[in-house]
């Protein structure tokens, strides 16, 4: 009875297919025609906190604007409320599906209606919808069609009246190229940075406190120059350094980062062994069925059973990433190999992190804070998102992995921590594992992590730089 009144839950009963049998799409259409033919609801709101209007409102691919279609045919709400008060509208305005933004408009979705956190999307719901709409949009591996026309940046303004926080959201197209300090070196002429080199001295002060003395020699210092390209990279990489190709052009800056890293009491940190080899090889490990055995546990989780947070599909995985390191990277990957590409979106990578949909920037909250009242001492995380707000840029925020429940998001979090190393980045403790996953050997969940690492990389170059910055703050202020 549940799954008749909800022909459109993604995990409902089907027929089981044989391998490699596709599934018809005009099989599943007669399906939902003939339930709500029958009287289903296609109003009525899941256990997961969304109706299934609001689920195909998130499908740009053809199959989901003929759901949407359909449902709005037989009485679905373009303004249907979810439990945190998003609508069909908002749903498909944030994922970028401009044909599902197109039907809803037309069949009377309200772009004023505000969710518990007040939206507001300056140039998308208050521009006419593209006429690109009509056509197919390539999709990017996380679900978002890519704009190919987008040329000039667009920003948003986040508002969170309840709480009192304002955020511009500057996306960056991957054609954009303002933001690259140059576009005709060759991947050989590239220096891969690292988000430590970019460390304020108030961020050194704060990683320094309980750590013993160190001296620095001067005679160890004075010989860097010695050192074959060889040597250095040998060097660079036995401290957490991803360098790239060492040239006349980069062998000045490496040498500067390696005496850096040399007197840096945390310059023990290293990357775990499985991704120190990933990023000088590029062998990303296969982990798509542990990735899958992961999730589908997950997936339908026994309501009888106390889970962390509860079970409403809300959660995601963030990435902050430095922007002064990745240097618009969704554009200058055309001119770089593909390890290159990976070890600087891996070396700009300073936190991670879970959220949840309903207040998706509440990580950065505490950092407003700090930005409007100054308060005494910050965390290593949000000291590294002011400095990059006082050089007028603003913090890039990757979210992955989406409408999963709590348990989930933090199991993944916990793989990529371990991945990347927890002295690699601002966070200060390890993730928490739930599930199968927590059985599992460590390296095989290291593995995972450099697995969802890649994804969450494929991502980034395919949706381009979404910068986040305080309202009051301009860009190059």
């Amino acid at each position: 009875a549940f799954y008749s009144k909800n022909p459109f839950l993604p995990l409902s009963p089907r027929k089981k297919q044989s391998k490699g049998e596709k599934p018809d799409p005009n099989q599943f259409k007669e399906k939902q025609t003939t339930l709500l033919k029958q009287g289903a609801d296609p109003n009525l709101v899941l256990p997961e906190g969304i109706a299934a209007i609001h689920l195909a409102a998130g499908k740009e691919r053809e199959s989901g604007v003929r759901c949407l279609n359909l449902i709005l045919q037989y009485g679905g709400n373009p303004n249907a409320r979810s439990v945190e008060e998003l609508t069909p509208l908002h749903v498909a305005a944030s994922w970028g599906c401009y044909k599902c933004l197109k039907l809803l408009l037309r069949n009377g979705g309200d772009p004023n209606l505000e969710d518990q956190v007040r939206i507001i999307m300056i140039s998308v719901l208050l521009s006419p919808v593209p006429d690109s709409c009509s056509q197919d949009l390539p999709l990017s591996p996380g679900g978002r069609p890519v704009n190919l026309s987008a040329r000039e940046p667009v920003e948003y303004l986040y508002m969170d009246e309840e709480e009192g926080y304002a955020l511009i959201e500057r996306h960056v197209p991957c054609t954009d190229d303002a933001s690259v300090l140059t576009d005709t070196t060759s991947s050989d002429d590239t220096i891969v940075y690292d988000w430590r080199a970019y460390q304020s001295k108030l961020a050194e002060q704060a990683s320094k406190e309980n750590q013993p003395p160190q001296c620095k020699s001067p005679m160890a210092t004075s010989r860097l120059h010695l050192l074959s390209d060889e040597g250095l990279i040998r060097k660079l990489r036995n401290l957490g350094a991803n360098p790239g190709p060492i040239t006349g052009l980069t062998r000045k800056f490496y040498l500067q980062l390696l005496d850096k890293l040399m007197t840096d009491p945390n310059a023990q940190a290293r990357k775990s062994p499985e991704l120190a080899s990933a990023l000088e090889t590029f062998q990303i490990p296969d982990c798509k069925d542990d990735e899958m055995a992961l999730s589908r546990q997950f997936d339908q989780p026994d309501k009888n059973k106390k889970w962390r947070e509860g079970v409403l599909k809300s959660s995601f995985n963030y990435l902050l990433l430095d922007p002064r390191v990745t240097q618009n990277l969704p554009f200058r990957c055309h001119h770089l190999s593909q390890a290159d590409c990976f070890r600087s979106f891996v070396s700009a990578i300073f936190y991670v992190g879970k959220g949840k949909r309903s207040r998706p920037y509440s990580h950065l909250y505490q950092a407003l804070t700090h930005y409007k009242g100054g308060k005494k001492q910050a965390c290593p995380k949000v000291q590294h998102i002011l400095d990059i707000w006082e050089g007028g840029q603003g913090v890039i925020s990757v979210h992955c992995f989406q409408n999963v429940i709590p348990v989930e998001a933090y199991t993944r979090e916990a793989c990529l921590v371990d991945a990347i190393g927890l002295k690699m980045l601002t966070n200060q403790k390890k993730g928490n594992y739930y599930g199968v996953v927590a059985s599992w050997p460590m390296k095989r969940r290291r593995c995972l992590g450099i697995h969802m690492l890649h994804r969450a990389m494929q991502i980034f170059l395919a949706e381009g730089e979404r910068q986040l910055r305080p309202a009051d703050l301009q860009i190059g202020q």
